[in-house]
């Protein structure tokens, strides 16, 4: 039997949270959840972060997790904000989040009406302790009235201990707060590290997030920004390219209803001996339409328990070398 969750906004821009009180961490390091039926999201200018779930894992002190989440959103009553975040404590502090818009059951968008949006990346323990990540839906109806959705995913830690650049650092970037206009071609993030003498082969994982009609501007609620994405990885000795990985590329066309995209883009590429360094970026390129943009960290974001706020990553690179 499918359980329900039905939540009542607090106020304006403060969180609504799950009546049964929030969900303690088990010593579980992988989970799935649903389908489950969360009701009662509230309508837009109020904010609903609900806790799912959470999972823990034992950590040393140095040692780097690599952490996936999947959201499978369907069955909106209304044009509904999903996102996916997660929040780490304990061991490390991580925070990051995607997420787009979903159109409600029926839209004759039916790529629109059943969405997948996936966040994932590395948390580095700067203490030796328990890691403990929690994995959270948040959003709002897009109309002015309420909304109800279906959720379902997996949570885990997808490796417990991934290899690190020479200096013993995860090898990931996240871009600050604030949009990058596509207005012509843009690259962004970007990743330099210098890779082990016994590291063999490398994948790199792009995580961006692309906003419509931003700083162009949409006509039409089906009014379109169209851009290009490219994930290039180079193995280098110095400046000199030794091998690069085929290139990883995705078109995009957001309308300005789904607002923003989670776009996600996986290159591998196995290492040549003496090339130490790993270079690695996103070329953004602008297509058509009005211009759209690459969004940085989200700031401000209502804690789940409202005490307080904090900011989360949105567009990201990373690299896991073995």
């Amino acid at each position: 039997m499918k359980r329900v969750w039905t939540m009542l906004a607090l106020a304006v821009l403060v969180v609504t949270t799950f009546a049964g009180g929030a969900v303690t961490a088990r010593a579980a390091t992988a989970i799935t959840y649903g389908p489950e039926r969360l009701t009662g999201i509230p309508a837009i200018g109020t904010v609903m972060v609900h806790q799912i779930d959470a999972i823990s894992l034992a950590m040393q002190v140095g040692q780097t997790a690599y952490v996936y989440s999947e959201m499978w959103a369907s069955s909106a009553e209304q044009i509904t904000l999903v996102d996916n975040e997660v929040n780490c404590s304990g061991a490390g502090v991580s925070n990051v989040v995607m997420g787009e818009n979903i159109d409600q059951a029926g839209s004759p968008n039916t790529d629109r009406v059943r969405i997948s949006i996936v966040t994932q990346f590395l948390v580095s323990a700067t203490t030796t302790g328990t890691l403990t990540c929690r994995l959270y839906y948040r959003g709002h109806s897009l109309s002015p009235t309420g909304s109800a959705l279906t959720l379902e995913g997996e949570f885990r830690f997808e490796d417990p201990s991934v290899g690190e650049d020479a200096s013993g650092a995860a090898m990931q970037r996240s871009l600050p707060y604030g949009n990058i206009p596509v207005t012509d071609r843009v690259y962004t993030p970007i990743l330099d590290a210098t890779l082990t003498s016994s590291q063999t082969q490398v994948d790199v994982i792009a995580g961006m997030e692309f906003m419509s009609c931003d700083p162009g501007s949409c006509a039409h609620s089906s009014t379109r920004s169209d851009a290009r994405f490219t994930l290039f990885v180079n193995q280098m000795n110095g400046d000199t390219v030794c091998r690069s990985a085929t290139p990883a590329q995705l078109p995009v066309s957001v309308t300005r209803q789904t607002h923003h995209k989670a776009v996600l883009l996986h290159a591998k590429l196995s290492l040549a001996p003496g090339c130490r360094r790993l270079y690695a970026y996103v070329r953004t390129e602008y297509v058509a339409g009005p211009a759209g943009s690459i969004q940085g960290a989200a700031v401000n974001l209502p804690d789940a328990d409202g005490s307080g706020s904090h900011t989360s990553a949105m567009t990201h690179l990373f690299a896991l070398p073995r």
